[in-house]
């Protein structure tokens, strides 16, 4: 009995200081603003494809270009309508 009691104080005593000691070095996480670095210029983001290559973007501006841009940013094509 006396092994039982000193086992339950001894579990409650190390997630207490456990709950303690992790919750003083708390940080946080951002994601970075520009991940791709994609301009404001390239237009608004229509639409998302797969390619072999990996995900790419296609953004269409106020003028009618089309570029299709990679996730980092490094534009792959770009149509002119006309």
């Amino acid at each position: 009995m006396r092994k039982r009691i000193l086992l339950i104080v001894a579990t409650f005593a190390l997630f207490f200081a456990g709950y303690f000691v992790g919750g003083g070095r708390v940080g946080l996480a951002f994601a970075d603003q520009k991940p791709g670095g994609v301009p404001k210029s390239y237009g608004h983001l229509v639409s998302a494809v797969v390619t072999p290559g990996g995900t790419s973007l296609i953004f269409e501006d106020s003028e009618g270009t089309i570029r299709f841009v990679t996730m980092t940013g490094q534009v792959e094509s770009q149509l002119d309508r006309k």
